[in-house]
């Protein structure tokens, strides 16, 4: 990608306000969480940990829910995605809160692209996931961008990796759209941070 493709198919790093989420490894429901209540959607007593179970759930009963933009079903993206030989795995995992400190392993069950999509569809909401960016004309591509205490640095940019529009079952074009950022770090974790556009 060359530098004015780079501009043009990203957002100015003033765009959003970045707001930190859980660090307890339910940064993800946290994230969605905050912006359902900031929008009103869900009621005020709700918390991670029953919506981490309404996805889940929904996530089990709609597992032949083919996903077009993927080209497969759900349970094959769940499979994909969270790296299980068979759904029973991750039946068995995901009933598991997230942030239980003690469950055995704290890494088995964050909530990604399966969960993001139940989220959409049980709350009719577009959950738009971004990645910050920079180009480096150094070397003439695209590296990761640089944020320091929620501030973008001046070169980084925000690129849309996901919109679950596409996977939400039904024609309703009044979805209400909400940003989360995701983070990948040099440790192999990620983070889900809350995005908030400016206005």
């Amino acid at each position: 990608m060359d530098y004015n493709t780079f501009i043009n198919t990203t957002l100015n790093n003033t765009y959003f306000k970045i707001i930190s989420s859980n660090n307890n490894g339910s940064c993800c429901y946290d994230s969605i969480l905050k912006l359902l209540k900031k929008h009103k959607i869900v009621k005020p007593n709700i918390n991670t940990k029953t919506l981490q179970a309404q996805a889940v759930n929904w996530v089990i009963k709609n597992k032949s829910f083919y996903l077009y933009e993927y080209d497969l079903t759900l349970e094959k993206l769940v499979l994909y995605t969270h790296h299980f030989d068979n759904f029973d795995e991750y039946i068995k995992n995901y009933k598991i809160y997230c942030a239980d400190k003690n469950k055995i392993n704290n890494n088995i069950n964050w909530g990604g692209t399966p969960e993001l999509i139940a989220l959409s569809n049980i709350y009719n909401v577009n959950v738009n996931v971004y990645i910050a960016w920079s180009y480096s004309k150094k070397y003439n591509k695209i590296i990761k961008g640089t944020i320091i205490s929620n501030k973008p640095r001046k070169d980084c940019r925000f690129k849309n990796l996901l919109s679950t529009k596409q996977s939400i079952n039904n024609d309703n074009n009044n979805l209400i759209t909400i940003n989360i950022l995701y983070t990948k770090y040099k440790n192999n974790s990620s983070h889900f941070d809350i995005l908030i556009e400016n206005t």
